[in-house]
């Protein structure tokens, strides 16, 4: 197996629901409305012959009714849709044997309102009743009302902007970073940090390598209770409710019990930071106080020019590239190549988005379909077959996160395709499946060069990426990558337009086809 926990890992992000599906768990009782870990065992010889060190599993624990996973029930138990505790210890000897490590998602930033504990808060029960965060109203507004203590933005809330709910129950306000469903636990207190611990071990033990820490950016709000300021265009500036000293606190403790084990255990920690010119300087001491191994940022975002300040800034923060994670796509957005081209999208340009994310410095995310260039489906509405579906899990499903969620397809065959929660079977995106990914210039074979070529030389280094500022055409990007000393450099050039363009550096000057990219050792 691939023991190495250093940050120059290729990670294959898998969605567990819509991956694959098949037969023969114990706790099969949905028999192939959804994926399971079992479809994932199935397909670790194709996860494999991408040539990624280690796949990333997204939640497949007992949840609740709205967070698709992150909403948990159950720290330790896997929910009877994805199957067993053995069918997870089975999975971890297939992608073992494959050479490939092991990591999954934990949710400690927050939980479902439906889980025991947040339950016996309610009721004031010792010790779950500061195991969330919980405040008194101090003022009320003219009828009476309770107001909120801090004036901290949730990131996205269906009872509305704020992070604090009333409950009347207890009489307080409790916290929640997201849903008003999936409330905060108070990680600043010793008692959950040691739960949590006591969680980790766990996974720990039965076989994983690392975790991805959902949310980890939130840990340990309302440890302080103060308004964030405001900035000149009246946005917050966020000092107080995220990357707290009882996070950083928590994350230390965690790295600890990681390094405990003779092969040290990988955090991959989603953690957020300002990236403004004002904000660079107190992020880069906050990530250089990270016990961990990367952030994961979420995916690029917005188009291909607002990528270059977005990259240069991220290796202001973690010079080298050696504490970041990279990605093009993920769970919670749409599908990159119809993110970023709309109907021009072709697979050409999926397979140049994969070629220009591993030359990144640092670690790099492939999300399920990626590799395929996989685009946004034609119609939502039709790739959800209701009438399948006996968790009415397809209720939930009408956000820009359907996109990616929607489906993956190994095959465009009937018997490979999952019931419900795969691809419409007339949808387009069948045209590419696995199956259909055959010679050198489809998007599949050219991501398992780009993986090849990444592992051989500079790009599997910490460096430096160098903009071009001469380009002038918003369809090409072009810079040096470089090592760390800046001696050893290649001349990285993509073209996403639809006609050939010529560049210049120095006295190169290097013709770049149309949907095609050019390397250059200097």
């Amino acid at each position: 197996m691939n023991t190495k926990p250093k940050n120059n890992q290729v990670i294959y992000q898998v969605y567990p629901l819509t991956f694959a599906y098949a037969p023969g768990s114990a706790g099969d009782e949905y028999l192939g409305s959804y994926g399971n870990l079992k479809g994932i065992t199935a397909h670790a010889g194709y996860i494999a012959s991408l040539g990624v060190d280690t796949v990333w599993i997204t939640p497949f624990y007992p949840w609740g009714s709205t967070g698709f996973g992150y909403d948990i029930t159950d720290y330790r138990g896997i929910d009877p849709m994805f199957g067993t505790k053995e069918d997870f210890a089975e999975l971890c000897r297939e992608l073992h044997a494959h050479n490939l490590r092991v990591i999954i998602d934990q949710v400690y930033n927050h939980c479902s309102e439906e889980h025991e504990w947040f339950q016996l808060s309610l009721r004031r029960i010792k010790p779950y009743d500061e195991y969330f965060v919980w405040v008194d109203a101090s003022e009320y507004d003219a009828k009476g009302n309770p107001l909120p203590p801090t004036n901290w933005p949730s990131i996205w809330n269906s009872d509305g902007p704020g992070v604090w709910t009333w409950n009347e129950q207890r009489k307080q306000f409790y916290l929640h970073s997201f849903d008003c469903s999936m409330p905060n636990l108070n990680i600043a207190n010793p008692a959950v940090q040691d739960e949590l611990l006591s969680i980790a071990k766990y996974w720990f033990d039965m076989g994983v390598d690392g975790f991805r820490l959902d949310a980890a950016t939130h840990y340990g709000a309302g440890a302080v209770l103060r308004d964030n300021p405001l900035d000149k265009n009246g946005s917050q500036i966020r000092l107080y409710d995220i990357n707290t000293e009882a996070g950083l606190t928590f994350l230390s403790r965690l790295k600890e019990l990681c390094n405990s084990y003779p092969v040290p255990k990988t955090l991959l920690a989603e953690y957020w930071y300002d990236i403004s010119k004002k904000g660079i300087a107190r992020s880069k001491k906050v990530v250089s106080r990270l016990k961990v191994d990367a952030c994961f940022t979420g995916a690029l975002n917005g188009t291909l020019e607002t990528f270059k300040q977005h990259i240069q800034n991220e290796l202001k923060i973690s010079p080298f590239g050696e504490k970041l994670n990279w990605a093009i796509s993920n769970h919670d957005m749409e599908r990159a190549g119809s993110r970023l081209f709309g109907k021009g999208y072709t697979p050409a340009k999926g397979a140049l988005l994969m070629r220009m994310l591993l030359t990144f410095p640092g670690s790099v995310c492939l999300f399920q379909g990626d590799e395929l260039g996989l685009p946004n489906p034609q119609s939502f509405a039709a790739c959800k077959n209701r009438a399948n579906d006996p968790l009415d899990v397809w209720t939930n499903f009408d956000t820009p996160w359907d996109a990616s969620r929607a489906g993956f397809a190994m095959s465009d065959a009937a018997d490979d395709i999952t019931r419900n929660m795969a691809l419409h079977p007339d949808e387009e995106q069948y045209k590419y499946a696995v199956s259909n990914q055959t010679g050198d210039k489809s998007v599949l074979a050219q991501t398992r060069q780009a993986i090849a070529i990444r592992k051989m030389g500079l790009f599997n280094e910490p460096g430096n990426i160098l903009f071009l500022n001469n380009i002038k055409d918003e369809n090409v990007i072009a810079y040096v990558r470089t090592d760390k000393s800046g001696r050893r450099r290649v001349l990285c050039a993509f073209n996403f337009g639809n006609e050939s363009v010529k560049i210049t550096y120095k006295k190169h000057t290097l013709p770049v086809p149309a949907e095609d990219a050019v390397f250059v050792t200097l």
